[in-house]
């Protein structure tokens, strides 16, 4: 039933084809294929897997698309599901139309090794998980940290289900579903699957429902919705659900955790696979019929340009032209640092033992998520007459061998330590607010600099700067001549 189906979308999908359009605060764009777009799509830094061809017996094949441009990895698919890629690079697929015309194989799980670099095809055929027709109506694969597949097989009327595949060996997981569709694992570890019920008029009302990855049900999530087929877990813990509306006029929409549904684009002719990248905040989504890929990417000024490659995500600028808070040009305008200080000690002979404390509040761009274990920190301290510290941190985690490096708390706060310095800096706080989204308190400390302040040089100021395109920024400044002082001795000077 679920084939017949797909058959008829594929049927209006290549007739009917709508623009795309994305959600406020999100934008799309297309990433072109070489061929027509059928099955599941995955994407691991600059390499894109997704499925082509029509349907139809060993007439799907997959290809890679990267730097090198395009390159066939594996070929004899008849109609492909859903993909996942483990951490090893092999990309699982499914496919579930073994009694096509001319198929050799079919209705199963396969293994494509090495899917991120292969130069040379493999078939479909002999690259089996499990024997062809073990699993009838399979349509998509989800691959769990231990290394097991779950693979939905939706077969309707009460008999789809959720296969656990460990080792070569297929047992079912759970039960009496109909239409079962997409499956994705939230970051507490349970799963979220998409299923449907095909009505009289031949129209799908479907569901999110909720197990444990060990086959518990935890009820629905929603439920009432206008069909359903793929399902990702976006940065935000929302499920994206594709294939929402009738044919012609689809859409994918975002589950919240409590349930709310909201449109996340529209316009699709029916939208079928979705994956999220994490590392770029956006989804790639299959639409039936056409010759590319939708990517819905996190756009907060609306400017067109992906935040991730944006460098000011939070002021609407299609060129790229942004000045930043000093003039300098093509970065973010940071944001102001509240109750700011800057203490440079230790000012008389000899030079380079001096002490340095920078302290302040500032609240940045929530997305991408702040992360100085991967991005580092910049530390810029400069005066009327010059920079006194311009102190590039590396980002890293902590190494107990060496004592250096970042550590992540808990409650998502971040700590550097590194006892040799850079200018000085040992260590550096970063405290994140659990109550308002985006604030955080700073504080540097720095021992043995060489951190020449001459009178001349007030009133101080200081850029802290937390993302490699320091957009999450802050700038303290001191305005007025009692802002910064010198104590009785010369030694030491405070601005506050």
């Amino acid at each position: 039933m679920r084939r017949t189906i797909l058959m008829a979308i594929l049927f209006m999908a290549s007739r009917v084809h709508a623009a795309v359009v994305a959600a406020p605060g999100y934008g799309v764009h297309a990433i072109p294929t070489p061929g027509t777009v059928q099955g599941g799509v995955v994407r691991q830094g600059d390499a894109i897997l997704v499925g082509q061809g029509s349907f139809g017996g060993g007439t799907e094949t997959i290809v890679r698309l990267d730097g090198g441009g395009s390159t066939t990895i594996a070929t004899g698919f008849n109609s492909l599901g859903g993909f996942d890629l483990d951490a090893s690079g092999t990309l699982y697929v499914v496919d579930n139309c073994g009694e096509c015309m001319g198929a050799t194989t079919g209705d199963t799980l396969y293994a494509i090794p090495s899917a991120l670099t292969r130069t040379t095809s493999v078939t479909a055929l002999g690259r089996e998980v499990v024997a062809a027709g073990t699993i009838p109506f399979a349509f998509d694969v989800l691959l769990l940290a231990d290394g097991t597949a779950l693979v939905s097989d939706a077969a309707g009327n009460g008999a789809g289900r959720v296969v656990k595949v460990v080792s070569g060996t297929a047992t079912d997981l759970i039960t009496g579903l109909d239409l079962v569709g997409g499956i994705a694992q939230t970051g507490d570890g349970t799963l979220r699957i998409v299923d449907a019920v095909l009505n009289m008029d031949f129209s799908t009302t479907g569901k999110v429902l909720k197990y444990t990855t060990g086959g518990t049900s935890q009820g629905a999530l929603i439920s009432g919705l206008t069909g359903g087929s793929g399902a990702a877990i976006d940065a935000d813990g929302n499920v994206l659900v594709t294939g929402v509306g009738s044919f012609g006029a689809s859409k994918v929409i975002a589950v919240a955790p409590g349930g709310t549904a909201t449109d996340r684009a529209t316009g699709f002719t029916f939208a079928g696979d979705v994956f999220f990248d994490a590392a770029r905040d956006e989804a790639l989504v299959l639409d039936f019929g056409v010759s590319s890929i939708a990517a819905i990417c996190r756009d907060r000024d609306g400017d067109g340009v992906c935040d991730v490659d944006d460098d000011c995500p939070s002021v609407a600028d299609p060129g790229q032209e942004d000045a930043d808070a000093n003039g300098q040009g093509d970065a973010c305008p940071c944001a102001t640092i509240e109750a700011p200080s800057i203490a440079v000690g230790k000012l008389d002979a000899p030079s380079g033992d001096e002490t340095l404390t920078v302290k302040g509040r500032m609240t940045i761009p929530t997305t991408p998520p702040l992360d100085p274990v991967a991005n580092g920190m910049h530390v810029v301290v400069a005066g009327t007459a010059g920079t006194i510290v311009d102190a590039v941190i590396p980002g890293g985690a902590f190494d107990p061998a060496t004592k250096t490096g970042w550590k992540k708390t808990k409650k998502g706060s971040f700590s550097y330590q590194n006892p040799a310095g850079i200018d000085g800096i040992v260590k550096i706080g970063v405290k994140v607010s659990t109550k308002t989204p985006g604030l955080v308190q700073l504080t540097v400390k720095g021992k043995n600099g060489a951190y020449a302040v001459a009178p001349s040089d007030l009133p101080l100021r200081a850029t802290l700067a937390l993302d490699a395109r320091e957009a999450q920024c802050g700038n303290a400044a001191f305005p007025g001549a009692a802002a910064c002082a010198f104590n009785k001795k010369g030694t030491a000077v405070h601005c506050k």
